[in-house]
């Protein structure tokens, strides 16, 4: 069974502008119609009354001609003043008289005929030659006759027909401006909104200090306080669990500061215990160096979320940054191919090392060995690649990993603190910069830490 995609939904503006175009486009046609009708039913019964008029007039000049001067109808109708596209049309007993020869008795309509025939005049609307007109009869009874005039009301029809053109093209820029206001009007409606949504972005991505700002609309000032006091309240919350974190692990920093001196002095009485003791004492030396690492992380990310961290920011050159950290924790330089030209970044020279330090124990303890290390400049920016010999990180987790506690790859390895890869990634962020994991060519992982260039230190 083939399953239809859903349609997508229409956004807020779209449907308020939508809306207001067709109340827009509902009310012009009401009134282009209402007013297009009132005024044709009253051009068309002035038309009629007009119409009747002149053939009223008319007839009685055709009934006096006829009791004066006999039976000479044609005499009488060649004296009529009627006015041009009219035609004048006469019944006697035994003939028919028109004064146009184009015009025959079958123009009458035989409802007219019928009505003036027992007596009454009528009035009628009917088309000669494709053109409306209007055919009224009056009965002349003196004279055993029935006068008929045919009156044209082609200026009528135009006159209709450009009304018609005018309201439905006021109808359509009625539609139009109705469209332009609704989508102005849209667009301040849905502002206040944009404005939530840029701010609580902000605050995601860590800016707690942000804040609607105030206004005077009482619509929306109910709204603005409600969010500013919950952000207050959420970054208070934060700031009081980082205190918490950051105070638990300075509290525990010294007990295990003991503990990591005790064990070196055991390590170093090592070959004078049985095995069974020096395994233990491998066991203890590294679960405790290990929480010595977790603690130092916790402590700096309880800074960060605090706020508490103080930055001595300096111009950095990556190059020699980068090789002081591979032979600061014990590793050879060799791995590393420098830039072709110096890179200088903006950075607290401290923190950025401890980040390339966390990467390059990530790709020791995760990823099978530190393969290389790259640096590259790349269109404003530096990108440190550091590569590892492992199977690679899978699609799926390659954001997981930034992520705090989070490990990925390390087949049930307890060695890592799921702590690294996220404070290098609060680090970066810190910089203006930005890391990130993909495929190593020819196999294993690929974390780059791409941070913005300093130009000035680059001169």
């Amino acid at each position: 069974m083939r399953v239809l995609p859903r349609p997508r939904s229409l956004s807020l503006r779209t449907t308020v502008t939508l809306s207001f175009a067709s109340l827009a486009l509902i009310v012009s046609a009401i009134l282009a119609g209402g007013t297009y009708l009132t005024a044709r039913g009253f051009l068309i019964a002035q038309r009629e009354q007009t119409a009747a008029q002149q053939a009223f007039a008319s007839a009685s000049v055709v009934r006096d001609g006829l009791l004066t001067r006999g039976s000479d109808v044609i005499e009488v109708l060649s004296s009529l003043p009627t006015s041009s596209g009219s035609v004048v049309m006469v019944r006697t007993d035994e003939h028919w008289y028109s004064s146009s020869l184009n015009v025959a008795e079958d123009a009458i309509p035989a409802d007219v005929r019928e009505v003036v025939k027992s007596g009454a005049a009528a009035v009628a609307w009917s088309r000669l030659e494709g053109r409306p007109v209007v055919v009224v009869g009056v009965p002349l009874p003196a004279r055993n006759a029935w006068y008929y005039e045919i009156a044209s009301a082609s200026e009528l029809d135009s006159t209709l027909r450009t009304l018609g053109g005018v309201l439905a093209a006021f109808a359509v820029v009625t539609t139009l401006g109705g469209t332009l206001m609704s989508r102005s009007a849209a667009a301040r409606a849905v502002a206040p909104l944009e404005s939530v949504a840029s701010a609580a972005a902000r605050i995601a991505a860590g800016q707690m200090d942000t804040r609607l700002a105030a206004t005077d609309d009482p619509d929306l000032s109910v709204i603005v306080g409600s969010f500013n006091t919950m952000v207050e309240a959420l970054e208070e919350r934060v700031q009081r669990d980082a205190r918490f974190a950051a105070d638990v692990s300075h509290e525990l920093r010294s007990p295990v500061t003991t503990l990591l001196t005790s064990v070196d002095v055991l390590a170093g009485a090592r070959e004078e215990l049985p095995n069974r003791a020096q395994r233990a004492v491998d066991l203890v030396d590294r679960e405790v160096r290990r929480l010595h690492r977790a603690l130092e992380h916790l402590l700096a990310i309880g800074r960060v979320d605090a706020g508490t961290a103080h930055r001595d920011l300096a111009d950095v050159d990556l190059n020699d940054l980068v090789a002081h950290a591979l032979a600061e924790s014990h590793r050879p330089t060799s791995l590393l191919s420098p830039s072709g030209e110096a890179v200088h970044v903006q950075a607290d020279k401290q923190e950025l090392n401890r980040a390339l330090v966390n990467l390059f124990d990530n790709a020791d303890v995760h990823g099978d060995g530190l393969a290389a290390v790259g640096v590259v400049a790349s269109n404003g920016r530096v990108l440190v690649q550091v590569d590892d010999r492992g199977p690679g990180v899978p699609v799926t987790d390659r954001e997981l990993v930034f992520e705090r506690f989070a490990r990925s790859g390390s087949r049930g390895s307890r060695e890592g603190t799921g702590l690294g890869l996220s404070l290098v990634a609060e680090t970066a962020r810190a910089h203006g910069g930005t890391v990130w994991c993909d495929d190593r060519p020819g196999g294993g992982a690929r974390f780059t830490l791409a941070l913005p260039l300093n130009p000035e230190g680059a001169e």
